[in-house]
């Protein structure tokens, strides 16, 4: 098979500027067409068993909780946390719009409410708080263009950092390039778990540090819920975890399937996070009551080399068809070992409130979702902003 880049029905041009990895893909390619590369091979193998208890956010004024939350202020004032927002995704259910623009209420969009919620910390707190971008070839330009428009809704531009996933083509059920119903190529960005490499690579960790970061708070564009909280920041810094995952209790939704995502595991004996896909079909989902939230804290120190997760296949329907990409996961970071069979990254786990003044998980996956959700986003962001500032 030719090279996309040899291809005239690429865009070259894309291709090179999002870095994108021809022999990775073509060992993909290999991988379907020999059969080798189904989704099963990304099952979970070995005993795995529900996590053990994992301690929870009250908000009830114990002494555990103020001092994390002193702790936490005060990284907050020494300017030693950073924001990243995870705004990648090709936004399919939103019409294929990107969906950080789009306005959730009183014309702000999902942008601008990130941005707010840094620069309202900032201003309780006396420092800045960076606001890292992790953009994809389909929202770059884009991002960047909302945030010049808007004056950088109030933040200094120094204070915003913009880095890039790389790009990749889909296939067909058969391992070749898939077109779609216009004669195109569809690419993709190959999963949030890209952050890690991305991050040194683009050189945005070298920055960071440079300006005295420590902490790197982590969330998904469409969770407004996941504001910047002093008592979450000081609850990992005391943990001396690597990463913090948020998790909350699974649920059920009307039509009786449970939330879509990652669960805290015991996989052989140790403790991880585990992407949803990746449980195979005869492991009840009963088992497993916790959601990993895609809510995370990172100490900067410890993302100080590549990670280059496993990419795993994921089947999803494009232009009425199915196709085939490949995404790296971030929670999958839990489970990473080093080649002396050590794990890359200490995890630590937080049970955090789904809903109400302190929720922490309002994901908007399509325009139905966010009218539903508008007015409890608006009631949510005033209440959990005018609290955070007794703190």
């Amino acid at each position: 098979m030719n090279s996309p880049l040899s291809d005239a029905r690429f865009d070259h041009e894309l291709l090179s500027n999002y870095h994108f990895d021809v022999v990775r893909w073509d060992a993909q390619v290999k991988a379907v067409q020999a059969g080798r590369a189904t989704g099963q091979e990304s099952f979970v193998t070995g005993r795995v068993e529900p996590a053990p208890d994992i301690p929870a956010l009250g908000y009830d004024g114990n002494a555990e909780e103020a001092e994390a939350c002193e702790v936490g202020v005060g990284a907050l004032r020494r300017g030693e946390v950073a924001a990243l927002v995870l705004n990648g995704g090709l936004a399919t259910r939103f019409g294929g719009a990107v969906k950080g623009i789009v306005e959730v209420f009183d014309g702000k969009s999902f942008l601008a409410l990130k941005a707010e919620d840094v620069k309202l910390a900032a201003a309780q707190y006396g420092a800045a708080v960076p606001l890292v971008m992790l953009n994809s070839f389909s929202t770059s330009g884009a991002t960047k263009d909302h945030f010049d428009q808007c004056g950088y809704f109030g933040l200094e531009p120094a204070d915003v950092l913009f880095m890039d996933q790389t790009v990749s083509v889909r296939l067909d059920i058969n391992g070749e390039p898939f077109f779609g119903q216009d004669g195109a190529p569809r690419y993709y960005a190959p999963g949030h778990g890209e952050f890690f490499d991305v991050l040194l690579t683009s050189g945005v960790r070298a920055r960071l540090i440079a300006r005295g970061i420590k902490w790197l708070t982590f969330s998904n564009v469409d969770n407004l819920g996941a504001t910047v909280d002093p008592t979450i920041v000081g609850k990992h810094i005391l943990s001396q975890a690597d990463m913090t995952v948020e998790v909350i209790e699974k649920r059920r939704n009307a039509q009786g399937q449970f939330d879509v995502g990652g669960s805290p595991v015991l996989h052989d004996g140790r403790l991880v996070v585990v992407e949803g896909f990746r449980f195979p079909p005869e492991l009840s989902q009963d088992r497993l009551r916790d959601f990993q939230t895609n809510n995370m804290i990172f100490s900067l120190s410890a993302l100080d080399s590549p990670m280059d997760l496993p990419r795993y296949l994921v089947k999803k329907t494009v232009d009425a068809r199915p196709s085939l990409a490949f995404e790296a996961i971030s929670c999958e970071a839990s489970g990473k070992q080093r080649a002396d069979g050590s794990m890359a990254l200490s995890l630590g786990l937080l049970r955090v409130a789904r809903e109400g003044v302190h929720g922490r998980f309002f994901p908007v996956k399509s325009r139905e979702d966010l009218a539903v959700q508008r007015d409890v986003l608006r009631a949510r962001l005033d209440q959990g902003w005018a609290l955070r500032t007794r703190a």
